[in-house]
């Protein structure tokens, strides 16, 4: 835990009523109490004493009942509250034995899926608690509505020092921060140290007084419309470093319609801190690696806002299409504008004053305000097709992701499913079945926000299309999203395929032919086509294309045999037969178990009957073949009949085969080999094979 000695609570609400504890002028803790970590259900309540205190939270949603925690004595008190209603307002009070009292004080949950909301940034607060007050009192008169706000360091001069967090910050601000939550980011008078630099001891007491996400130096925020990356500047950014790594990974992932990102120092900025040296390079090196490393990364993943501070006043800039504002006008002494040259500056002022930002699917508007209420700029940043793009892509990835097939069910006909709903809204689901047989509605229901679904979809009537021996035979799943997000109609189509059965060719009845290489009776029956598609798997680079060699093998099939017909292509046919059956001119067709197929097998004895281009055959695992071929123009022809018997027939009538065409060119080891399925040359691998299908499939 980094702070053993701390005790968090989680908060159930309680079927009491709400006493609130009030007191005409309370005697105030050292800090706060102060609010952080706002959600739609979740709010988190601290105060930090100079010394141990108990403390005592009664806390409810004002008109409703209430509900009373008790903390043992402790410096520092957290009061994680969950479970709350979104966009309520609840009241509580923190009082202890001896007296001390945060008075009476409420706080609003934010809003489930507002269309907009307004969020207030400010920085640079310290040195000057009047005009702090002044700021802070500005910002809880009349920005009640304001969700939370956005911080952008400089809080006290020194945050090493407990007594200046009181004075400087928490003190004039007492009311502001105990209503509207803080999304802080390190200031360089924090007084943290680097990140990377473990030699030295943390003594800021920005860590044990701000309760954060991630490790509290960078973090990001989501809501509704918008993401926010809080970066500390005081630790390097340069792509070596850890932050570096993690802001692109931020920038890389799904984010909302607009990125706002916050840190202290600024990159473009016409305040003294500003200043560089004769070649460009700004004296700083937190601005230095600011303009080198982070602007070219917001330019590139396309952020809207960067909020900073540092320069204690205002100044909006833009570069490249992304928006950068300093507000270090929180209370802080004020520099001038304009003592360095800015050429990206569009609008600048030395004021107090903070930054209110009014967020909607369509833009950001924002204004800056100084302590009189005078609105002095107004920029408006239009939400970038590229974001809506970039969103709607991850958007996809998250819904397809959300998609898991089982294996198919062959028996059942079907394949199970799961789908989860990763979206905020309801999520409407429809699936259609698509094959070479035609296309049908099968599945449609609604998912709620983070539901799971799992069933099957029936497969029924699904075809095979065309050439099913060249594919395997698959349904296509085309699955369409439809849902709501940030407003906006999300439209998504994925599709997906079920494999149902390996490469095949569907064997029809035939009379027997009569055996003589004339192949007349075959008309009509399809062909395998072993062609420039086909795999080359021994000498590819002496295979020349279809003139060279090529071929039409078909199947037919009778009571008893398996009948097997093959017109060749080929440029030389060879006119001697030679020992090796594969180094002559002929089509082998390699026989294996449909079982061991589809398992996957990958060496076997394989049953296997050539026929050379003389109408021999020569057979392998297997008797009683008989064939004859005929020479022709351009090739030859040959055919043959194989016992059903001497196959490895499964008793459903498939089995596994390829076809292996060798073609003998110069000499008796210059042979090229063309296969119908498998890749490579090994022939008792059955691994790739295809499947015959006699009778039903």
């Amino acid at each position: 835990m980094k702070h053993p000695n701390r005790r968090l609570f989680t908060i159930p609400v309680l079927s009491l009523l709400l006493p609130l504890a009030a007191a005409d002028d309370p005697a105030p803790y050292s800090c706060g109490p102060f609010l952080l970590g706002p959600g739609t259900d979740t709010m988190t309540i601290v105060i930090d004493h100079v010394s141990p205190v108990a403390a005592t939270l009664e806390w409810g949603p004002v008109g409703g009942e209430g509900s009373v925690v008790e903390h043992a004595a402790m410096r520092h008190h957290i009061f994680a509250l969950e479970g709350l209603e979104p966009d309520r307002e609840y009241a509580y009070a923190i009082t202890t034995v001896d007296e001390l009292s945060s008075g009476a004080r409420t706080f609003r949950t934010l809003p489930l899926a507002p269309e907009s909301y307004r969020l207030v940034a400010l920085g640079d607060v310290r040195s000057q608690p009047k005009e702090w007050e002044r700021v802070a009192r500005r910002v809880l008169d009349h920005e009640r509505e304001a969700l939370f706000v956005i911080g952008t360091g400089d809080y006290p001069a020194d945050g090493r020092m407990y007594a200046q967090w009181i004075e400087q910050f928490f003190v004039p601000a007492r009311d502001l921060l105990g209503r509207i939550p803080l999304w802080p980011a390190i200031g360089n008078h924090e007084r943290t140290r680097e990140a990377s630099d473990a030699t030295k001891e943390e003594l800021s007491h920005f860590f044990s007084l701000f309760e954060l996400p991630g490790n509290e130096r960078w973090y990001r925020v989501d809501y509704e419309l918008m993401t926010l990356l809080v970066l500390d500047s005081n630790s390097h950014v340069d792509p070596s470093a850890p932050q570096y790594a993690w802001l692109l990974s931020e920038l890389r992932s799904l984010r909302g319609r607009f990125t706002l990102v916050a840190f202290h120092h600024a990159p473009f900025t016409s305040g003294p801190h500003g200043r560089s040296h004769a070649d460009g390079t700004p004296f700083e090196w937190p601005l230095d690696e600011g303009r080198r490393f982070l602007a070219p990364l917001f330019e590139m993943y396309g952020v809207d806002l960067v909020l900073n501070g540092h320069d204690h006043l205002y100044e909006r800039s833009q570069k490249d299409g992304v928006v950068y504002v300093v507000t270090g006008g929180g209370g802080a002494p004020l520099y001038p504008i304009d003592t360095v040259p800015n050429r990206y500056q569009e609008r600048a002022r030395s004021a107090h004053h903070y930054v209110a930002l009014d967020v909607s699917r369509e833009a950001i508007e924002v204004e800056a305000i100084d302590v009189e209420g005078e609105v002095f700029d107004r920029a408006t940043i239009a939400v970038k097709d590229t974001s809506l793009a970039r969103r709607h892509y991850f958007l996809s990835e998250q819904l397809e992701s959300g998609v898991t097939l089982g294996a198919y069910d062959p028996e059942a006909n079907a394949v199970p499913y799961t789908i989860t709903n990763e979206l905020s809204e309801a999520l409407e689901v429809t699936c259609q079945v698509s094959d070479g047989g035609g296309r049908r509605e099968e599945v449609s229901f609604t998912l709620a926000p983070g539901e799971t679904r799992s069933s099957t979809v029936d497969l029924a009537g699904a075809e095979p299309g065309a050439e099913p021996w060249r594919a395997p035979h698959v349904a296509k799943l085309e699955w369409l999203f439809e849902s709501r997000d940030q407003t906006l109609d999300v439209r998504v189509e994925h599709a997906t395929e079920v494999v149902l059965g390996r490469p095949f060719y569907p064997v029809g009845a035939m009379n027997e032919p009569t055996l003589d290489g004339d192949l007349a009776e075959w008309t009509g029956v399809s062909a395998i086509e072993i062609d420039e598609h086909s795999p080359v798997v021994q000498r590819p680079t002496a295979h020349t294309g279809r003139d060279d060699c090529s071929a039409q093998v078909r199947f037919a099939r009778s009571d008893t045999h398996l009948f097997v017909a093959a017109t060749v292509t080929d440029d030389v046919v060879a006119d001697k037969e030679f020992a090796s059956l594969f180094r002559n001119d002929a089509v082998h067709v390699l026989f294996a178990g449909a079982s061991e197929v589809e398992a996957g097998v990958e060496k076997m004895e394989l049953t296997t009957h050539s026929m050379l281009f003389t109408g021999t055959i020569r057979s392998s695992g297997g008797a009683g073949a008989r064939g004859a071929g005929t020479q022709r123009d351009g090739g030859y022809q040959v055919e043959a009949a194989i016992p059903l018997a001497s196959l490895p027939l499964g008793a459903d009538g498939r089995i596994g085969f390829d076809i292996v065409v060798s073609d003998r060119d110069e000499g008796p080891r210059a042979t090229s080999l063309l296969r119908a399925y498998s890749e490579h040359r090994k022939r008792d691998d059955p691994s790739q094979f295809g499947l015959l299908h006699l009778g039903r499939r």
